[in-house]
């Protein structure tokens, strides 16, 4: 799961208005090729290399057996696999449109109407590469962006539409996550109390910040300086006014999760595994899919490249998956879930009409 980060304060100095930055001023503040220059995504890269390098040696994975165990993959297993992981994304482009037309029920709606699905769908795609190579979710503004400049819409309340369905994402994700802990884990709930504890505090903080946005709003603007009081309502409308809709919402975000899970399901299946606990086929496979989500959430590496497969392992293990059978899923799935983000990604980052701070056609 990708999660939305506080504006970049490079980015709050340098807005010429309301609705957002300049084109100029934000090609200069979002440029990607920059932002990979700066020794910020150095050091992150590094980080990972050193998460990475970490979890091999103590997981002590034998080379050999590996490749054994990936030279068994099932290229139409894993093509299913990728299939249901893309469907992903069509999913996430309505939900977004939902939002935004929660949003801007009244001016610009017409402008939001007209906005497609494969559009949206698009510029997700390019902030979900952005996030693969860029630390701090930088694509999350980026994304906001690219669509104020298609619909001439306010960049601030389209940042508000998308920090709401982040915590549409974490509310779903730490039901799901707490349900499927007890079941897999039943009383062994302490070996896996980070992620669950890490769960549950984002939900606990989503609910207060709505809660401080619904309750506390005319204190908060009192407290902010005057030359952002404008800034703050629209994200706070683009925010609250999202949640609209919500069964609509909660009922698109449950099945974007199954189908997180059903790709690393297809991914055991393509490499010949399976994994029952205690009878339970799909319940482990939600949990590993929801828990490696909860670890993206940590900002130190892009993509959380390193702390995912880090942590996917460790939680393979510790449920009795050989670990050179836990190291080939974890290379596997991270190809669908990570290098196939940033190298597709990359080719529609470079024709995507909608990128490059280039208004579409």
């Amino acid at each position: 799961m990708r999660t939305m980060a506080a504006p970049d304060p490079q980015i709050e100095e340098q807005t010429a208005d309301w609705g957002g930055p300049s084109d100029q001023q934000a090609e200069e503040a979002l440029s990607i090729g920059r932002r990979l220059a700066n020794w910020k995504s150095v050091v992150s890269f590094g980080f990972a290399v050193v998460v990475l390098a970490v979890a091999i040696a103590k997981g002590g994975v034998d080379p050999t057996a590996l490749w054994h165990n990936i030279r068994r993959l099932n290229i139409g297993l894993f093509l299913s696999a990728f299939l249901v992981y893309y469907l992903t994304f069509p999913l996430r482009g309505y939900r977004w449109k939902v939002l935004l037309q929660n949003a801007y029920q009244g001016e610009h709606s017409a402008a939001v109407d007209e906005m497609s699905v494969r559009g949206l769908s698009e510029i997700l795609y390019i902030s979900w590469f952005v996030n693969c190579v860029v630390p701090a979710k930088l694509g999350d503004l980026y994304r906001a962006y690219l669509a104020k400049l298609w619909a001439h819409i306010s960049w601030t309340k389209t940042i508000g539409t998308v920090v709401a369905e982040r915590l549409v994402d974490i509310l779903v994700l730490s039901v799901l996550l707490a349900a499927t802990g007890l079941l897999v884990f039943h009383n062994r709930l302490s070996h896996v109390g980070v992620i669950l504890g890490l769960g549950l505090a984002l939900a606990v903080l989503g609910i207060a910040i709505l809660v401080a946005m619904k309750t506390m709003s005319e204190r908060i603007r009192r407290v902010i300086p005057a030359r952002f009081v404008d800034r703050y309502i629209a994200f706070e409308e683009g925010t609250l006014h999202s949640f609209r809709r919500l069964p609509l919402l909660l009922g698109l975000t449950a099945l974007i999760w199954l189908l997180e899970g059903t790709r690393l399901q297809l991914v055991f299946s393509s490499l010949g595994f399976q994994m029952h606990i205690q009878g339970i086929p799909f319940a482990p496979m939600l949990f590993l899919a929801l828990g490696t989500a909860v670890l993206t959430t940590i900002p130190f590496t892009p993509g959380g490249l390193g702390l995912v497969e880090a942590g996917l392992l460790s939680l393979m293990i510790f449920l009795g998956v050989p670990k050179e059978a836990a190291a080939a899923v974890v290379v596997v799935d991270r190809i669908l879930s990570y290098w196939s983000i940033a190298f597709f990604g990359f080719l529609v980052y470079l024709l995507s009409k909608r990128s490059h701070f280039r208004h579409p056609v």
